[in-house]
């Protein structure tokens, strides 16, 4: 996440990946009071590898005191002192030139800016309305009580009276098709369970290409295992794959003695235990999906040693 600063004023601004100055209310992300302005006076953009200023304007920006062709791309560093249409004007300071982030940025009054990394959660951890996550092929995914869909700048998220706007830190296709690659259930990646006789131990480990990662026990690695056994024993009942493995929600909330909000909070706490494990370069995909008032284990390649067998049949 890149910031500027006004050294004037002290405001601070995180630079979207087209970032528009300028005296102009609805057109511009950062508006300029001086009136020497243009209405559309600048632009700084991220091209994949560097920050770089645009000048628009009649009256020209500077950079450590120096003009700015007009319609020229200059490369700017850290510590870059920017002024806009004149030298006497506020100066704005480049307080890193790092790669955008995607971001969450306010809709709704006295809500924060939220930097996407990885994973995020809505409200907050402790109320698990909203899950933001990366799909393997790079896009950001929300999924809520409403469904499962993949986001594209502009699209507002939120819950109840807390609202933001998406903006992705690329440049967006025109239009964000949700595809099977984007939310996959993937046939490399393999799921060892290891249960204590008691259940009250589960072991979780997942095999993706030659590498085996061991995630150790975790209380929330008891619902991916009765998701995983629900899968496992329609597979065996001869239930079609598209079929395998749903189980309706409030039958699995009564199972658990848990509410809905405390199995999200579950997934979420997989969800992040994954990403923080995983390389960088490396995205696991989905591991639960969601269809109208139920869910089930993305997974099909699954083996589970020890444990008893619970019934997970019933719906009812």
């Amino acid at each position: 996440m890149t910031r500027m600063i006004n050294n004037n004023t002290e405001e601070q601004i995180t630079l979207l990946i087209q970032h528009i100055f300028g005296r102009h209310q609805s057109s511009s992300h950062t508006v300029l009071t001086n009136p020497d302005a243009s209405r559309m006076h600048a632009t700084i953009l991220w091209d994949g590898e560097d920050w770089l200023l645009q000048d628009s304007s009649s009256n020209g920006t500077y950079v450590n005191g120096n003009p700015v062709l007009r319609g020229c791309m200059q490369k700017l560093n850290k510590g870059d002192q920017i002024h806009f249409a004149s030298l006497a004007g506020d100066t704005w300071e480049m307080l890193g030139v790092e790669a955008p982030k995607s971001l969450l940025v306010p809709v709704s009054a006295g809500l924060q800016t939220i930097e996407l990394d990885g994973i995020a959660i809505l409200p907050d951890e402790e109320n698990a309305e909203v899950t933001l996550y990366q799909s393997p092929n790079g896009h950001w995914v929300c999924e809520s009580q409403s469904g499962i869909s993949v986001l594209k700048t502009g699209d507002l998220v939120g819950y109840q009276d807390q609202t933001w706007r998406f903006i992705e830190a690329r440049a967006s296709e025109e239009t964000t098709y949700l595809v099977s690659n984007d939310l996959p259930t993937s046939p490399q990646v393999g799921i060892f369970f290891n249960v204590s006789q008691n259940e009250e131990h589960v072991s979780f480990k997942f095999k993706m290409g030659d590498h085996v990662y061991d995630l150790g026990k975790r209380n929330h690695h008891y619902l991916m295992l009765l998701l995983a056994r629900k899968r496992l024993e329609d597979r065996e009942n001869g239930i079609s794959e598209a079929e395998q493995g749903w189980v309706d929600k409030d039958h699995l909330c009564k199972m658990l003695g848990l509410s809905e909000n405390h199995i999200n909070i579950f997934i979420y706490r997989f969800r992040k235990q994954v990403i923080s494990l995983l390389p960088r370069s490396l995205n696991f995909p989905q591991a639960i999906e969601r269809r109208t008032c139920e869910i089930r284990f993305a997974y099909a390649d699954i083996e589970i040693s020890g444990g008893a067998v619970l019934d997970l049949a019933s719906n009812h």
